[in-house]
């Protein structure tokens, strides 16, 4: 989910409110699951009694698998309709949550955060913005918590594989472009950015929408190690 201002980005919320009751099942559609397997991958990095954040929530199917276990759980999104469905989700499992409708921008709890998780986010936004927004999530993180993202991977591999995944994403991101939900970008290698964000990787896990095809999707875990404001663009 995207949650920026008109100024930085061209993405509004209001395609997320007319697609919210079909976003996760077109996901699960497009990805034969795997969107939702990297997602509930990060739970290994969760621990009960945790301060979770969870950036451009959207419907929540990660949030309330985070909030089944214990943990202080807060969500934020532009988008109105999302946002309800995530509430549902997180209220019918008999869990709690602080929900915030806004801008993640103007979310200003610096280093209060043991997990911040950015999925399928970052990739609402255009470089510079995207930049700019990697160095706020890594602030929100305390020193040594997480920062968790599940986002589209970069082509690698044999040459017929990255053939492929480009092709693959080119239809994916068209179809999202279309619906108003995302820019039309290359596809980001976030580790590029973790340097100036203060950040350090720690693992990557690899998803496959085909067994033997290639790395489609990816669930990265970063520690945040340093301060975020050290490089500009």
């Amino acid at each position: 989910m995207c949650a920026m201002p008109p100024s930085d980005s061209a993405v509004p919320p209001g395609g997320f409110d007319r697609t919210a009751w079909f976003y996760e099942p077109l996901a699960r559609l497009y990805s034969l699951g795997r969107i939702e397997a990297a997602k509930a991958s990060q739970l290994d990095a969760l621990q009960p009694g945790d301060r979770v954040l969870y950036v451009g929530v959207g419907a929540g199917e990660d949030a309330v698998l985070a909030a089944r276990r214990g943990v202080e759980l807060t969500c934020i999104d532009l988008s109105d309709q999302m946002l309800r469905r995530a509430r549902l989700k997180v209220e019918r499992a008999g869990r709690s949550a602080e929900f915030i409708r806004g801008d993640v921008f103007d979310h200003d709890r610096e280093g209060y955060y043991d997990v911040v998780a950015a999925n399928f986010f970052l990739n609402c936004f255009e470089r510079g913005p995207m930049r700019r927004m990697l160095r706020h999530l890594a602030g929100l993180v305390r020193p040594g918590g997480r920062l968790l993202i599940a986002d589209v991977a970069v082509p690698s591999g044999p040459l017929v594989h990255r053939a492929i995944h480009r092709a693959y994403n080119g239809v994916g991101i068209a179809l999202y472009w279309a619906m108003g939900l995302v820019p039309l970008h290359p596809i980001y290698d976030y580790r590029r950015y973790f340097d100036e964000a203060g950040l350090r990787c720690r693992s990557v896990r690899d998803f496959r929408v085909l067994p033997f095809g290639p790395v489609s999707f990816q669930a990265i875990e970063a520690e945040r190690v340093g301060p975020t404001d050290a490089q500009g663009e």
